[in-house]
């Protein structure tokens, strides 16, 4: 499977690589190229590089200079194109000063049009049929341009001279260079014009009485308009610096370089930073001159430039440097084996993602979960729009809070329970599914949930909206411009993000599937951005929110987008770092970028100026503190004050209430003083401990009448009475048997019951339900001797061999012949017998327990045995299937209470008498062994402890623990590993 994830899961399988005979470089700078790991930091000093032509001759590539400088240094040497360029601006901006307002701005605009479509519709057809089929060159040897003979030699060998080096020399330099040289000149001309008349043009509509809405607003747009100004003029200038000339004039369109530079700054800020954030000056000025028409003619520019990104570069580098792979068959030694235990991403892809509807993407109504997920969509929308107006609004803006709840807080906990205990897939695998079934259902949910989330903000918002009735009115076209900006942003960031993600990213795969690649790679925005989903990807909320213009979806926008931040921070990232470690970076390429800025721009402040500034944050400090200091004071004494008048207000009414009360008892009969209620209550004290006393002695007398007692239970010889067990433990199943001994005078229906040790607050009364696991002691009788008694009572020994033993005749006898009317200390026969408890008499439970044996069906203890525990049985290796067939095999004999006739005696044997109460005792000890769960259902479905144990191995698989990152590096240097398990949820 490809996956390419970065924090859910940022990563991709293959790592883009470039070639050292190419050139990484292009003007877009695109991302395979941006992630080529090229240096080139120390080439302070402009050096000489090789270059290649495409029929593969080498040569060294002249030094060429900076455009602007050289045209617009009066020093350096002019050349015709230097003129013509000069000449037309000129030309433009005196054509500026001199016309009328409404006549420039009107000629400026289709200016501006003319060399904006110049640029990206003319020099994109150029480098198309270039790059198609190396028109330019072909065209400049079929017209013999640079050739000795041509009338043009001359001309264009002075031209393309005069702002070279010694190491140029135009007769030898390859047609390629000559005519990338050549096409220089054409690309200045329209650049250098192109940027006049856009000032020219902004200029000229340049509103010199803005209106603003709010305060400073004026400032806050100048400020806002020159920031962006100068971030875009330094952009420029730092993008120079990286690519060189080179690439800023689309050389590799013509021939390639074998040359290093390092893809920072501003290329680890954004994509395509050069066509990008490259133009951020556009809606700089456009602020500056509170033009709608600058602003919206800035745009189309902008959008042009992306069209040219698209339609012209885009191609050319995919076509150059990222070529496609031809398909050539594979040996048969190269054929993957199908026993590999190894899946494959192809595999992987094919298992888990077969068109899973993402958001409406590969929606097949008749597919179930699609049309499901389309009719809530649809009552979704429907429902508040056919409703009253308040009515709608309120079930509108309801159900929006509804969703963001459900996705943000109900899908986070469900993941977190997912990535701590594997939560939700341990829920299927109880019902008898796997890891498959479970992620399935996984990506319905979260795709419904996630679409129900935009849904209902949209509609939310369409029910808070007012169609404008003047749209110049304030800020409404602002508004309107700004809002549909963050919707193409919110998509353009989605889409981004499923590029890199992939379905495996999309869906949380890595919350699901264990076979995701072990190595994080950032790539594509996540490049510029560790989560670009918490700002850009809530942009469209607040694009709604600024047409809708209205606080309630303000505050659904940023509930919306703090419950993100909290999901993003409490879910996926810590399962993130427990899978990848310190594989995740810290620092994202824009948040390292704007760290190096701030350092960078300090050091190139003067020291008197931050000497002067530290002087003025000093003295406000100092300022600051002392007014603190004055109001600390001040708020001690206030409250010193108000304290003290506090206490002196409730002393004077105690006093006053004091004082009062004397008088009223010297006034008044003596019954009514203080002393008098004192005396009443000292009066009424023992009828109160009366009471008490009576309703605890109910209370006892009550719970005797509920437990059977006998009465005078003091009379009977307990010394006569014991039960021992025959073990000191037992694992869970396992038939407990032991051995009791009783007078011959015992009740017919005494019984032996098992409790945990501390259940029964009394030794001598069991005072809790037994739950079944009791068993009659006659019933069971299977050693049972008679041995005279001496006057003095001797205990019967331990070894039931060295007695006689009596048939089940001879115990019934006995039984039958002892009367409770026999007198305790009358002498009497000892008898002992054996009891043994199993199958569902048994507490499948791990613990400590004890034997009680109670008289005549009563809960009267007679003897206690000695504590035993119950343990769990040795697990085994999951991977021993022979071991765990042997281990559950026992488990089910157990269950069955080894009832020869219906207990299973091979692992393909068919269960014979199992019910609910079996089965959940098995499936309770399979989840303490193996820590998976199951229903009881699943033990009758598979009915064999062969397919049993293929579903505990299954289901062992599927909820291992999620690899840390040691793990995983120590998984991959091990040379030897354990075979895997061959078993799928089909072989179930």
């Amino acid at each position: 499977m490809t996956a390419d994830t970065e924090l859910r899961q940022r990563h991709s399988t293959t790592q883009d690589t470039t070639s050292p005979t190419q050139h990484p470089l292009d003007s877009t700078q695109t991302s395979s190229i941006l992630d080529a790991d090229i240096d080139m930091k120390k080439d302070k000093a402009v050096r000489s590089s090789y270059g290649k032509t495409p029929d593969g001759k080498v040569f060294r590539v002249p030094v060429t200079h900076e455009m602007v400088a050289t045209l617009l240094d009066p020093k350096q040497k002019k050349g015709f194109f230097d003129f013509l360029t000069l000449g037309i601006m000129a030309v433009q901006i005196g054509l500026f000063f001199l016309l009328p307002t409404v006549a420039k701005q009107f000629l400026f605009m289709g200016l501006f049009a003319f060399w904006r479509l110049s640029y990206n519709v003319g020099l994109g057809v150029l480098l198309k049929y270039q790059s198609d089929s190396r028109g330019l060159v072909r065209l400049a040897k079929k017209y013999k341009l640079f050739d000795q003979d041509s009338k043009t030699y001359h001309w264009m060998n002075r031209e393309l001279s005069l702002k070279m080096g010694d190491d140029y020399d135009y007769a030898t330099a390859p047609i390629e260079y000559n005519t990338w040289l050549l096409y220089r000149q054409l690309v200045d001309v329209i650049l250098m014009n192109d940027f006049t008349t856009y000032m020219c043009f902004a200029l000229s509509w340049f509103n010199t009485s803005p209106q603003s809405s709010f305060i400073m607003g004026d400032a806050l747009r100048w400020c806002g308009g020159l920031f962006l100004v100068a971030f875009n003029i330094w952009v420029k200038i730092d993008a120079q610096r990286v690519v060189k000339d080179f690439a800023w004039y689309w050389g590799d369109f013509f021939f390639l370089i074998e040359q290093s530079l390092t893809f920072d700054g501003v290329f680890e800020m954004a994509p395509h930073p050069m066509y990008s954030v490259g133009y951020f000056g556009y809606y700089g000025v456009s602020l500056m001159c509170a033009s709608y028409t600058v602003l919206y003619v800035s745009m189309a520019a902008h959008a042009l430039q992306f069209v040219f990104l698209i339609y012209v570069e885009n191609p050319h580098i995919e076509k150059t440097y990222n070529p496609p792979t031809v398909p050539k068959r594979q040996t048969p030694s190269k054929v993957k084996s199908g026993d590999d235990e190894d899946e494959t991403q192809e595999d992987l892809t094919t298992s888990y993602f077969r068109r899973d509807l993402i958001v409406v993407k590969n929606f097949d109504i008749f597919r179930s979960t699609d049309l499901v997920s389309f009719i809530v969509m649809t009552y979704a929308v429907i429902l508040p729009l056919l409703m009253p107006s308040r009515i709608g609004v309120a079930f509108a803006v309801g159900q929006a809070f509804f969703w963001r709840i459900v996705h943000s807080y109900g899908l986070g906990a469900l993941l977190r329970a997912q990535s701590q205990k594997k939560f939700f897939t341990r829920h299927f695998v109880k019902w008898g599914g796997g890891v498959h079934e479970a992620f399935q259902n996984w990506k319905s949910i979260y795709n419904l949930s996630l679409c129900m989330t935009y849904i209902s903000f949209i509609v939310a918002a369409w029910k808070m909206y007012s169609l404008p009735e003047d749209w110049t009115y304030g800020t409404t076209l602002l508004r309107h411009t700004l809002g549909l900006t963050f919707i193409a942003l919110h998509v353009w960031t989605s889409a981004s993000i499923f590029e890199v993600l992939g379905e495996f990213g999309w869906f949380y795969g890595d919350f699901f599937l264990d076979d995701h690649p072990s190595e994080l790679l950032y790539t594509g925005i996540y490049r510029f951005l560790n989560n670009p989903e918490k700002i850009m990807g809530h942009a469209a909320f607040w694009g709604l929110t600024l047409m809708a213009n209205s606080w309630t979806i303000f505050a659904l926008a940023l509930f919306s987008q703090v419950s993100n931040f909290l999901f993003l921070h409490y879910i996926e990232a810590p399962h993130m770092g427990k899978l990848y470690g310190d594989q995740i970076r810290k620092e994202a390429g824009l948040t390292k970028t704007l760290k190096s800025a701030a350092v960078a721009i300090p050091k190139n402040i003067p020291d008197k100026l931050q000497q002067e500034v530290a002087k003025l944050l000093r003295e406000k400090h100092e300022l600051q503190a002392a007014v603190n200091t004055t109001k600390s004071v001040e708020r001690m004494v206030k409250e010193t004050v108000e304290k003290v008048e506090k206490a002196v207000e409730e002393t004077r009414g105690v006093v006053g209430e004091l004082m009062d009360a004397g008088k009223s008892m010297e006034k008044h009969r003596p019954e009514r003083s203080l002393a008098n209620l004192y005396c009443l209550l000292f009066l009424a004290r023992p009828r109160l401990q009366e009471m008490l006393t009576e309703t605890r002695s109910l209370i006892k007398s009550q719970r005797a009448r509920l437990i059977p007692q006998v009465v005078n239970i003091e009379m009977y010889d307990l010394s006569k009475y014991s039960v021992k067990r025959n073990n000191p433990n037992y694992e869970l199943g396992q038939a407990i048997s032991a051995v009791w001994e009783a007078p011959s005078y015992r009740g017919e229906r005494d019984w032996v019951g098992v409790y945990k040790v501390g259940s029964n607050k009394d030794k001598r009364v069991t005072n809790i339900s037994s739950r079944g696991l009791w068993k009659w002691a006659a019933d069971l009788m299977d050693d049972v001797s008679k041995t005279e008694n001496s006057t003095k009572a001797t205990p019967a020994t331990d070894d039931a061999a060295s007695t006689p033993l009596l048939s089940s005749s001879t115990s019934s006898l006995a039984s039958s012949t002892c009367s409770l009317t026999d007198p305790p200390n009358a002498a009497g026969k000892q008898l002992r017998g054996t009891v043994t408890l199993g199958g569902n008499q048994l507490p499948w439970e791990v613990g400590t327990y004890e034997l009680r044996y109670h008289h005549d069906g009563k809960h009267n203890v007679m003897a206690v045995s000695e504590p035993f525990d119950i343990v769990a049985p040795a697990p085994k290796d999951p991977g021993d299937t022979n071991g765990v067939q042997h281990t559950l095999l026992r488990l089910v004999q157990n269950a069955l209470d080894n009832n020869p006739d219906t207990i299973p005696v091979s692992p393909t044997d068919v269960f014979i008498g199992l019910g609910e109460s079996e089965a959940r005792h098995i499936v309770d000890v399979i989840k303490l062994i193996y820590g998976v769960e199951f229903a009881w259902e699943v033990v009758l479905v598979d009915n064999t402890v062969a397919r049993l144990t293929k579903r505990i191995q299954l289901g062992v698989e599927a909820l291992s623990p999620f690899p840390d990152q040691k793990t995983k590096r120590l998984s991959s240097a091990s040379s030897t590993c354990s075979p895997a398990i061959p078993v799928t949820a089909t072989d179930l």
